[in-house]
C-alpha cells in the first residue's frame, strides 16, 4: 500500500530549547511513633499518612506514646508537611523494637501510599541502634536524611562509641536530650503519711539533682525530656522551608525548651571543651548559648567528600531534581538539537543553584569517552555534570598579632606636636 499523499499544506510543529526543572520537596519530615489512643481513622497502624500540616494532626494523636509529643516538638519549631507512621506499643521491648522497624520499612513506602517522598527522617525516642540502621535504609531508598539520637549517652566515650556503629553519608546521630516543662502538669495530691505522690517525687528528684529554680512562690520547675529528634526535624523542616537546604543545622535555636539534660561545656576559644571533642567525632551536639541550639555540621560519613550535612542533602536534592526532570526527552529521537536542549536545561538549574547561594560553581560537560558509538548506538548518551557546594562556616581562624609597629605613630605625633610650640619669650 502506497503512502497517502496530502494534496494540500502540511503543518508540523516543534519544540526546542531548554526546559524549567521544578525543584522536589525537600521540607517533607517522616516519623515513625507510638500512639496506642491515637485516632485510628487519621492514623491507622503501620500505614503512611501525609498532612500538609503537623498542626492539624495534633488533636488526634492521643495523649500517649511518642506520637503526640513528637507532634508537638515539631510544631513549636514550624508548622511543616509530614508523613506519619503509627505503630503499636507494648511493655514488651523486643516485641516494640519490631513494631517500630516495620513501621520504618512502612515509612520508606510513602511515596506508593501518599504520592509525597519525605526527606527529613527520624523516629523520636524510639532510635535506638537497630532503628537507627533501619531508618538509614529508608533514608537511603528516599534520597532522604536521617537525625537520630547518639544511643542516650551520658558520658564522651560512649557517644564516642556508639558512633562507631555507623558509617553512612545520609546519617546525624546528636548527643544529649532539650527538656521542658510539660504541656499538662501532672496533679498534686495531699500525700498519706509514708506517701510521696509522683509530682512531689518529680519536684524532690529535680531539687536533688540541681535542676529546680526556686520562684517568688518557692515552686521547683518539672522538666521532662522534650523529644529532641522531633524538634531537629521540625527545626531542619523550617531551614528548609525559609532558606533552604544549603544551611547546615548547627547553629540553629531550637524553640520550646528550657533546660538540657546533661550538663556540656562548651566556648567558641575552647578547643578541650565537651561540645568540641563531641563535634570531633562526627556527633553533633546541643549547647545553651543565647538560647539552646544544635552545634554540629558532620554526618556519619567516613568520605570526606560527604562530611557536610548539606552537602550531602544538597548533592540528593540536585541529584534527584534532574535525574527526574527528563521524561519530556525521554525516547525522543537522538538529535544534536534534542542533546543541546538536555545540556541547557541542566545548565541552567545549576546556575539558579549558584545564584541562589547553594553552589560555589557548576559546570555540564560531555565526556567523549563515555559517548562511544556502541553506546550511543544502543540508545544512551551521557551527560556529566560538576558542582561544589558551599562548604558551611565551621571555623573562623582570627590570627592576633601584638607587636611594636605602631610605636612609631606615639613618637611621631609627639614630635609633630612639640614642633610647633612657639617658645616663649618677654
Amino acid at each position: 500500500m502506497t503512502a497517502k499523499r496530502m494534496h494540500g499544506v502540511t503543518a508540523n510543529e516543534y519544540t526546542h530549547g531548554a526546559r524549567a526543572i521544578s525543584d522536589i520537596a525537600t521540607n517533607i519530615i517522616g516519623i515513625v511513633a507510638t500512639g496506642n489512643d491515637a485516632d485510628p481513622s487519621v492514623f491507622p497502624l503501620n500505614t503512611p499518612i501525609f498532612s500538609t500540616s503537623v498542626g492539624s494532626l495534633i488533636d488526634s494523636a492521643g495523649i500517649q506514646g511518642t506520637l503526640a509529643k513528637s507532634l508537638d516538638a515539631i510544631y513549636d519549631q514550624s508548622d511543616a508537611q509530614i508523613v506519619v507512621v503509627r505503630v503499636s506499643d507494648t511493655d514488651d521491648a523486643a516485641e516494640k523494637k519490631a513494631n517500630v522497624i516495620k513501621g520504618v520499612q512502612a515509612l520508606s513506602k510513602a511515596p506508593a501510599y501518599t504520592g509525597f517522598k519525605p526527606k527529613i527522617i527520624g523516629a523520636p525516642e524510639l532510635d535506638d541502634a537497630s532503628v537507627t540502621a533501619e531508618l538509614v535504609v529508608a533514608a537511603n531508598a528516599l534520597d532522604g536524611f536521617v537525625y537520630a539520637a547518639s544511643g542516650g549517652y551520658e558520658t564522651i566515650p560512649e557517644i564516642i562509641q556508639y558512633r562507631k556503629g555507623f558509617g553512612d553519608k545520609n546519617l546525624m546521630l546528636i548527643d544529649n536530650d532539650f527538656m521542658a516543662f510539660p504541656q499538662t502538669a501532672p496533679a498534686e495530691e495531699p500525700a498519706a503519711p509514708g506517701d510521696i505522690s509522683g509530682a512531689v517525687l518529680n519536684k524532690v528528684l529535680n531539687i536533688l539533682h540541681g535542676t529546680s529554680n526556686q520562684g517568688k512562690n518557692n515552686q521547683a520547675n518539672v522538666v521532662a525530656p522534650a523529644a529532641t529528634i522531633a524538634r531537629v526535624l521540625g527545626a531542619r523542616a523550617m531551614l528548609d522551608q525559609k532558606i533552604g537546604p544549603h544551611k547546615s543545622i548547627s547553629n540553629t535555636e531550637i524553640q520550646g525548651v528550657s533546660a538540657l539534660r546533661h550538663a556540656r561545656s562548651f566556648g567558641l576559644l575552647n578547643i578541650n571543651s565537651d561540645a568540641n571533642t563531641i563535634n570531633n567525632a562526627d556527633v553533633t551536639t546541643l549547647i545553651r548559648e543565647n538560647g539552646y541550639r544544635v552545634w554540629g555540621n558532620r554526618t556519619c560519613s567516613a568520605d570526606p567528600i560527604w562530611a557536610f550535612e548539606p552537602t550531602v542533602r544538597v548533592s540528593s536534592v540536585i541529584k534527584e531534581t534532574i535525574a527526574e526532570s527528563f521524561l519530556w526527552a525521554m525516547d525522543k529521537p537522538m538529535h544534536p538539537s534534542l542533546m543541546i536542549d538536555i545540556i541547557n536545561t541542566i545548565n541552567a538549574k545549576l546556575a539558579e543553584k549558584v545564584y541562589k547561594g547553594w553552589l560555589l560553581g557548576a559546570q555540564v560537560f560531555i565526556d567523549p569517552k563515555k559517548i562511544e558509538k556502541e553506546r550511543v548506538s544502543n540508545g544512551i548518551f551521557a551527560f556529566d555534570y560538576e558542582f561544589t557546594v558551599a562548604p558551611p562556616l565551621e571555623n573562623i581562624e582570627l590570627n592576633q598579632h601584638v607587636s611594636d609597629r605602631f610605636i612609631v605613630n606615639l613618637t611621631d605625633r609627639v614630635i609633630e606636636f612639640a614642633s610647633n610650640i612657639k617658645p616663649t619669650t618677654v
